[in-house]
């Protein structure tokens, strides 16, 4: 069993009506530290909503992770309703500039990357989105929810590891002045825990506080200073653009694994590609009677399928066929037939579909909530690369580079072919991996929930599929589940990457199994949040040093 629960459409107000909670914990897991007291001081002094939650955790990181997030990018929120079994999805993921055309990408990209970044911005839709998702699920007052994000951002924060590394390791390519001045003052990256202020984040907050998103959108002085940000380094993006942009309320895919509902964001979310390589494996005898040496290969070839139809996924606004695809990656018909192709003893010595160019936004930054509303909120936002397109305006916004996600000719070194439904077109919304995800049982209340995120974009698919493996099937605790060892396969190279987790004698079995292997540090981070009745609790991946994860009683 696998759908799409509905069509793109505006929706009514699903404001949860004030009850005494079922649940008496809650819990957040943030891809990097954004003071869960604000998320106490939400819940509990001021009878916040989980989405409100997540809105105000969403800005937070914005402010102390903008080298993953931010006013200026994009991203996706899934919110259900355990009660009503009733789930949305809202899709505010960056659009193309309505006079943008592949050849410009193309010449730029071939002359030298970097040299027109302002062509690399998409529309950015953040505040569009949180808005949309506050309207339908918030309980505080808009200005008040922006307000604590406002509050850290004038209070100050700490810099955390990530960010230090990120501007000491990923600065964007030719930075400027702007950008200098904000984050390298000295010339050099600050210090984890050195303090750090974003006084001009706070205004442009108490702005939207006010205003509303017509003051980011509607050609007031923010939308006019990131026009001409843009514009000056060679972008395209108008004010037209802005005013048109929307965010969009859609139903997200959903399909059955091992008696639980697994709901993931439709295309251009490559959700059903996740939903297929469930599919795929609960065919397999995995069970703790399988050694994990055999289990590794039947996810490496797996996920080396679900890729595959990763890549031929897009914008179905602007091709109808993505539906047909979409429907055949969750078909449990189609999953039968992929698993038959599956050589138990034996890596398949060439893809068994056609393979299009996959890249995707590699930094991307998590907001999963589980609330004592009985609500699960689980978002993915990002810029695209670290810091997006390095471009920052007057009053403190980073430009993303999300245009980055579409494919075109001589996209990759090794010259990938590039996939006809991904390609640039005015006003569509590139392919994407960030994938909130939210299990659930699949019949009555009782049992597992789970909320999840990941970073990485392929491998981030990747890891999702092993985590839902880990928790689902092999019935392993939340915290083990994302600190066992992952693997990726690299369809481009042909290589199965392995994290440093991995031991020598799982490798030499995969390379025994014709497996080119190669081991790297960190493959993606995943992060969680499950609830199993009334208990609630956050985990972090152990990979990243600065995540938090929280469970609040």
């Amino acid at each position: 069993m696998g759908h799409l629960c509905g069509r793109r459409a505006r929706t009514r107000s699903l404001r949860p009506q004030p009850s005494a909670p079922a649940a008496r914990t809650a819990s957040q897991s943030l891809s990097q530290p954004a003071s869960p007291l604000l998320l106490v001081s939400l819940w509990r002094s001021s009878c916040g909503s989980s989405v409100d939650a997540a809105v105000a955790a969403a800005l937070c990181l914005g402010i102390v992770a903008p080298h993953s997030s931010g006013l200026g990018g994009g991203g996706v929120m899934l919110v259900h309703d355990i009660r009503r079994n009733e789930s949305h999805l809202i899709d505010f993921r960056e659009s193309a500039p309505g006079v943008l055309r592949e050849e410009a990408l193309q010449r730029s990209w071939e002359t030298k990357v970097g040299t027109l970044p302002g062509l690399l911005v998409g529309v950015p839709g953040m505040v569009k989105g949180l808005h949309e998702a506050h309207q339908l699920y918030g309980r505080l007052p808009w200005s008040q929810v922006l307000a604590f994000a406002a509050a850290v951002a004038q209070d100050g924060f700490n810099v955390t590891h990530d960010l230090a590394h990120a501007l000491a390791e990923q600065p964007p390519p030719n930075a400027s002045e702007r950008f200098r001045e904000m984050f390298l003052p000295s010339g050099h990256p600050p210090l984890p825990g050195s303090l750090m202020h974003r006084p001009d984040l706070a205004a442009v907050l108490d702005v939207l506080g006010t205003y509303g998103p017509s003051a980011f959108y509607a050609g007031g002085n923010l939308t006019l200073e990131m026009v001409a940000e843009a514009q000056h380094a060679g972008g395209v993006i108008t004010e037209e653009d802005f005013s048109n942009y929307s965010a969009l309320v859609e139903k997200p895919v959903c399909g059955v694994y091992r008696g639980h509902l697994v709901l993931s964001p439709p295309p251009p979310h490559t959700g059903p590609a996740l939903i297929s390589a469930l599919n795929i494996l609960e065919g397999f005898n995995l069970t703790s009677l399988v050694s994990r040496e055999q289990a590794l290969h039947w996810v490496a070839e797996t996920l080396k399928i679900a890729l595959a139809l990763a890549s031929r996924l897009g914008d179905p606004v602007y091709d109808s066929t993505i539906t047909e695809s979409m429907d055949d990656m969750l078909s449990k018909v189609e999953a039968a037939y992929f698993r038959g192709h599956i050589n138990d003893s034996q890596a398949a010595p060439a893809p068994l579909l056609p393979v299009y160019e996959l890249d995707g936004a590699p930094t991307a930054a998590q907001v999963l909530i589980m609330g004592p509303d009985d609500f699960i909120v689980a978002m993915v936002s990002s810029l695209n690369r670290p810091f997006g397109s390095g471009l920052i305006t007057p009053s403190g916004i980073l430009l993303n580079s999300q245009m980055l996600d579409f494919s075109w000719p001589n996209r990759t070194a090794n010259h990938s072919a590039p996939s006809l439904e991904n390609s640039v077109q005015p006003g569509k919304r590139p392919l994407s991996f960030l994938l909130p995800t939210v299990v659930r049982p699949a019949e009555g209340l009782c049992g597992t929930y789970l909320a999840l995120g990941a970073n990485g974009a392929a491998r981030g698919l990747s890891g999702l599929t092993q985590v839902l493996l880990n928790v689902l099937t092999l019935n392993r605790n939340l915290s083990d589940s994302l600190a066992r060892g992952r693997l990726h396969p690299d369809l481009q190279s042909n290589l199965l990457q392995v994290d440093s987790e991995f031991t020598e004698e799982e490798i030499d079995f995969l390379e025994a199994r014709g497996h080119h292997v190669e081991k790297v540090d960190v493959l993606s981070w995943v992060h969680g949040s499950r609830r199993t009745n009334n208990f609630i609790i956050g985990v972090k991946d152990p990979r990243s040093p600065d995540a938090a994860g929280a469970t609040i009683l």
